[in-house]
């Protein structure tokens, strides 16, 4: 049997000619669709990439920009999560434009770098006009020492209508200064695309949901006012679930998110779950297939966590997780014989700890019924209510666990005790009659397990 290994959890190799070489979820079909999709524009969109966490978002968009840039479509890549420590969203997305230019094949690298010396200026006026003004400072100062209410009304008339000019022509300069940014953007993105209508810059924002909110809305806010120039289109990789969480915290519990969202992203694309491929890819890699070969099984433990992954909706990371946790345990030689029945509860444990960790910790406190209760319809919600065959892995778990209830002393209980305890669940019928039938199946090694050997799994 091949040495079991361990690894962390490291961002595939990204072939330079061959993007898709390595890859085990079979992106190409998606990415090919989507760089039809945005090559079919020739304004500025926002298309949002959303997925969960640790579902591979990073990794496919880094896919894409490999593949985009092999049909010579130039591109940008800003991870706002790692420029969220700055204090103005506008001049960190220049700032990656700029430190782009010696990477893009710019047809005329000189042009670009003079187009990119007026948009950093325009880029300070902008920064100068949401700056406080003077008015409004003055008023600071002067009313930190005037006590007389009449007094302080009387100064603060005189500063009014400077005030209000001061304003006025903060505005107007805004205006200007948008529509001279605007022209040079639009000509800095005819220089990296050579004129080609056809070849858009595209600008990926990766990790935004990891941002600060305040730096997050800002980066939204940017992308869509600042730069809705044709032939730029910004790919946003984020989870918009935990988006709508940081914006949340910064306009209150009660704004409309998707409305909100709807102002700055125009398309959503849902990125794929990887289905039970990615976790067959992690069996093979760990070689964790010989492993279970090793073992006197019942059940085909391969087959049984690809099932209980897929039926968890384990995220890659969270799978990846899953064969180390199990890698550690084997290398660390735990006197504890992980074959059978054990092996199943062993994988389901990891699950649980990953999962839901606030139910995993209850294992091994004073009142097991409580955890038994809790886990046992945390199993029975994960089974596919339109298809019975499909849950019979689970059913098989809900079994074991049963099996080690506080009122069934032996591990070979009759089926009316068992069928007495899992009464309490209120299965139906149908289910209480699988579940019973589990035991005859197996003729010659019941299911069975008890709650030390529980115990013993979670120590290991």
């Amino acid at each position: 049997m091949d040495k079991l290994s361990l690894s962390k959890c490291q961002p595939i190799e990204i072939d330079a000619d061959n993007p898709f070489k390595n890859d085990t979820l079979d992106r190409e079909a998606n990415i090919t669709v989507l760089t039809h999709f945005i090559t079919s524009f020739e304004q500025s969109i926002v298309l949002c990439i959303d997925g969960g966490w640790g579902q591979g978002k990073t990794t496919f968009i880094k896919m894409w920009q490999q593949y985009l840039n092999n049909q010579h479509i130039p591109t940008i890549y800003f991870n706002a999560w790692e420029s969220d420590y700055t204090d103005d969203a506008l001049i960190a997305l220049i700032g990656e434009i700029s430190l782009s230019i010696e990477k893009l094949k710019v047809q005329d690298k000189t042009k670009a770098e003079k187009i990119i010396a007026p948009i950093y200026k325009y880029a300070a006026k902008f920064a100068k006009a949401v700056a406080p003004s003077v008015a409004n400072l003055s008023i600071k100062a002067i009313s930190g020492g005037l006590t007389n209410a009449d007094e302080l009304s009387k100064t603060l008339s005189a500063l009014g209508e400077s005030l209000v000019k001061e304003q006025v022509k903060k505005y107007e300069e805004s205006r200007k200064t948008l529509s001279k940014f605007k022209e040079e953007l639009s000509k800095l993105a005819q220089c990296y695309t050579g004129g080609d209508k056809q070849k858009p810059l595209v600008i990926f924002i990766d990790e935004l949901d990891r941002c600060r909110p305040d730096f997050a809305i800002e980066v939204l806010e940017k992308a869509k006012h600042l730069f809705n120039v044709d032939n730029i289109i910004f790919v946003l990789a984020t989870d918009k679930t935990q988006l709508s969480h940081s914006i949340r915290a910064v306009y209150g519990q009660g704004l409309d998110v998707n409305g909100y969202l709807r102002r700055f992203i125009d398309f959503d694309y849902l990125l794929p779950l990887s289905n039970r491929k990615y976790i067959t890819h992690l069996i093979n890699k760990f070689s964790l297939g010989k492993y279970f070969q090793t073992k006197d099984t019942n059940v085909p433990a391969s087959e049984f966590l690809v099932d209980i992954v897929h039926k968890y909706t384990l995220s890659l990371r969270e799978q990846e997780a899953l064969c180390n946790i199990f890698n550690v345990v084997i290398r660390t030689k735990i006197n504890i014989r992980l074959k059978n029945w054990k092996l199943i509860i062993f994988i389901f444990l990891i699950i649980l700890k990953l999962k839901f960790p606030d139910i995993y910790k209850n294992l091994g406190n004073k009142n097991f019924s409580d955890f038994l209760d809790e886990t046992i319809k945390n199993i029975d919600s994960h089974c596919a209510s339109d298809d019975k065959n499909s849950n019979y892995y689970l059913e098989l778990l809900e079994f074991l666990l049963l099996k080690t209830s506080p009122y069934i002393y032996d591990l070979y209980a009759s089926e009316d005790e068992i069928e007495q305890n899992v009464r309490k669940f209120n299965f139906d019928e149908n289910k209480i009659e699988r579940l019973i039938d589990i035991e005859i199946e197996y003729e010659y090694e019941k299911p069975s397990i008890n709650l030390q050997m529980v115990l013993n799994i979670k120590k290991a």
